[in-house]
């Protein structure tokens, strides 16, 4: 029984103070520099749980490389950019055990879109999406290559 409690408060927890910041546009929101955006991503993996159990990592030269466990063959890898109105894209291409070979194919591009508040904190929306997150203190974007050595070890057995 103690054990469920626990359970059951660290879900709570770990959502709870989240969706009590959400809003739908911070107050005296601006287009943050690409700078900013940048800092907030570069040298950290946003973590995907839900479908993957994986996540892409975004390296400091704007790679970026991304794995997942269901599908742990494969693997993306191409480039992420920001541009001048805090959008935040990255651009992958997947690749897979076909035949012996490599197999491949271009994922689609897919864009975050950020704003500064006016503490010069930044916030992220994502496509479809009317409310807005902070990214400072957000735990599925960790600091650190996490799925270093599974990209690595894919990327070898498909011999690219």
């Amino acid at each position: 029984m103690f054990r469920q409690k626990t359970w059951i408060f660290r879900i709570l927890f770990a959502v709870l103070p989240v969706g009590a910041i959400a809003e739908p546009l911070p107050n005296g929101a601006k287009t943050p520099t690409s700078a900013q955006v940048m800092s907030a991503y570069m040298g950290k993996t946003a973590i995907w749980d839900e479908g993957c159990e994986g996540g892409i990592y975004f390296g400091s030269n704007n790679q970026a490389r991304a794995w997942c466990s269901q599908e742990s063959e494969s693997l993306g890898a191409g480039e992420w950019t920001v541009d001048d109105y805090g959008r935040m894209c990255h651009n992958l291409t997947w690749y897979w055990p076909n035949n012996g070979r490599a197999g491949s194919s271009p994922g689609e591009r897919s864009c975050i879109q950020h704003v500064a508040d006016r503490f010069g904190r930044i916030w992220r929306s994502y496509p479809g999406e009317t409310e807005w997150w902070p990214i400072k203190g957000d735990a599925t974007l960790v600091r650190g290559y996490t799925y270093r050595e599974q990209i690595m070890t894919t990327k070898r057995k498909l011999g690219i």
